[in-house]
């Protein structure tokens, strides 16, 4: 495996300060970044307690190399927090019918569905505020136990897309799967998944509305990386 250096972690930092949306990370550069901190800190501690090795300069670069390689880590997490705040403020305005997970670490899954949570407990409170009496008491909610939003029947309209990037399987409304498609491939998905695709510059429209079908508002997709071996852990998934 190949190591990491300074400009490998700024080089991820500066992507995602140019990129409108979260950026994949892989597995195994996580595991880098880890690598070359314990590399240099195992560095630093030895020309601290052994004499025989000590060299000031050095002592001081490997202090320098380290205190940037933590601004330049601070600076892309800062990014991708913003962005996964910025998804979920999104899904709430879609009354949450549209959730995305596209490219997120498991802990950023969990942060991603915590704000959702919170999101969907603040905007019932807010509006509560104008349906009590004064003096009335507003229930608190637990965001740990804020109910799923029900699903009803609503009508499901399929939009042809046509399709700048290999997607992979999505579940619809309808339970039925859609996909894989591959890149140039046009098809019928389910209007809310084709929002979002679009959305992420992953499609382009390429018809009009195809006629209306019955079926539930929630809608589920998959999200596999086909350019790694698959591993259970590492899978992704996006909600709609």
């Amino acid at each position: 495996m190949t190591e990491f250096t300074f400009d490998d972690i700024a080089e991820l930092a500066r992507i995602e300060k140019y990129s409108t949306d979260l950026q994949q990370i892989k597995p195994e550069d996580m595991q880098k970044i880890r690598e070359y901190f314990e590399a240099k800190k195992a560095m630093l501690a030895k020309q601290t307690k052994n004499s025989e090795f000590y060299d000031k300069a050095k002592k001081e670069k490997l202090k320098f190399e380290i205190e940037n390689a933590r601004r330049a880590l601070k600076d892309f997490y800062e990014r991708r927090e913003k962005k996964i705040i910025s998804r979920a403020q999104f899904a709430a305005r879609t009354n949450f019918k549209l959730k995305d997970t596209t490219n997120m670490r498991p802990a950023e899954e969990k942060f991603y569905s915590t704000i959702l949570a919170g999101l969907e407990v603040f905007e019932k409170e807010f509006y509560a505020q104008f349906t009590k009496k004064i003096g009335d008491a507003i229930p608190a909610s637990d965001p740990q136990t804020a109910p799923a939003l029900a699903t009803a029947d609503t009508q499901l309209i399929l939009r042809v897309i046509k399709f700048l990037d290999n997607i992979p399987e999505l579940v619809g409304p309808d339970l039925k799967t859609y996909g894989p498609f591959a890149a140039e491939q046009t098809a019928s998905v389910p209007e809310e998944i084709a929002v979002l695709l679009v959305k992420q510059g992953k499609a382009v429209e390429a018809g009009q509305p195809a006629a209306p079908q019955i079926a539930q508002t929630e809608v589920v997709a998959k999200v596999e990386n086909h350019n790694e071996p698959a591993q259970a852990s590492e899978t992704q998934k996006q909600t709609f």
